[in-house]
């Protein structure tokens, strides 16, 4: 490296790749964030999260002080830090001393609880945003097709409208950390062959209405508030967040999600979603359906693996490639 930009070098540390996990980098993220990534591959390889989970966890059990928060995310995690009373240096020795604690995950079994959201799709509201973003922002948008986002999310993986809605709910969608905006969660899906991909909008939108749910990259988002944002749009489910904190669901916490929860998405009309608005925001008796349960990592790695599920997630792979191929830039 030139010596002129060795002072701004990002990359503090390292620890080499070993049998069960990629080599780790530790990264200077501003004068009190440390970001901590595995590897240098981009890829959507849920496991990868439990170990960044795992890691987490012990990091926050040491009540280090000086550490502030935890931004866990697929295979990345941001550590928030005072750097008046926490070294950068120590921080790191801490992460490194869990990382050679941790030896496997395959013994690992993960508290998940399984949380049901009903979900209308194509709905007015969401609709409403994509339409301000073609009138405002960008007219003739090429991810807007008949007022809509869900064909462009068709057209980029190869398939039907209709296989669009089926794979987004026949999967399970695992919450690698919470963070980005209040409330949100990062879900990815547990059945490969379901992994849809997508290109964000460019540029983003100003305004998304609450509860919208979107899809970028590979990773699904609902939105907690009306905010902007850049995911392209397929409908609409229940609230995910209260800052009143009225709802019991809400009392100690007004975030919906934990780390390591699952979405599983079923089909409502926008009508049954819009009445529960009102019964969580003002009447506050409505029951979120949450089921408690765990991920056994050994059993979910083998699945994962086997030879039936690579080959048909190859297969998908496949045909997305050749969608995203003919879908127009974005």
């Amino acid at each position: 490296m030139n010596e002129r930009f060795e002072k701004y070098k990002t990359i503090l540390d390292t620890l080499p790749e070993n049998e069960v996990r990629p080599e780790v980098l530790f990264r200077q993220a501003g004068d009190g964030f440390l970001q901590v990534e595995y590897g240098y591959e981009q890829r959507l390889y849920v496991p990868d999260s439990f170990r960044v989970l795992a890691i987490n966890d012990m990091i926050r059990a040491k009540n280090i002080k000086g550490l502030i928060e935890t931004v866990p995310g697929l295979r990345t995690n941001m550590f928030h830090f005072d750097p008046e009373v926490l070294s950068v240096e120590k921080l790191i020795d801490a992460i490194k001393e869990c990382e050679e604690e941790l030896t496997s995950i395959d013994d690992m079994v993960i508290p998940s609880r399984i949380i049901y959201l009903p979900i209308a799709f194509e709905d007015s509201e969401t609709k409403k945003a994509v339409e301000k973003y073609e009138q405002l922002i960008r007219p003739n948008a090429p991810n807007i097709i008949n007022g809509y986002n869900i064909e462009y999310i068709a057209m980029c993986n190869g398939v039907s409208t209709t296989e669009v809605k089926k794979l987004l709910m026949e999967t399970e969608w695992f919450n690698s950390g919470c963070g980005f905006w209040p409330g949100g969660g990062f879900f990815w899906p547990l059945d490969p062959r379901c992994a849809l991909v997508v290109p964000k909008y460019n540029p983003p939108r100003t305004w998304t209405p609450e509860g919208a749910v979107g899809i970028g990259g590979p990773c699904v988002f609902t939105y907690t508030t009306p905010t902007g944002g850049g995911y392209q749009l397929f409908g609409r489910t229940i609230p995910t967040f209260q800052f009143a904190m009225k709802h019991p669901q809400f009392r100690d916490n007004p975030c919906l999600y934990r780390n390591a929860d699952r979405i599983k998405f079923y089909e409502a009309t926008e009508k049954e979603v819009v009445e529960v608005y009102d019964h969580v925001h003002n009447k506050t008796d409505y029951q979120y359906e949450i089921e408690e349960g765990e991920i056994i990592v050994k059993d979910y790695v083998e699945w994962l693996n086997s030879e039936e599920i690579q080959q048909q997630a190859a297969a998908f792979k496949k045909k997305q490639a050749e969608g995203l191929a003919k879908a127009p830039k974005l």
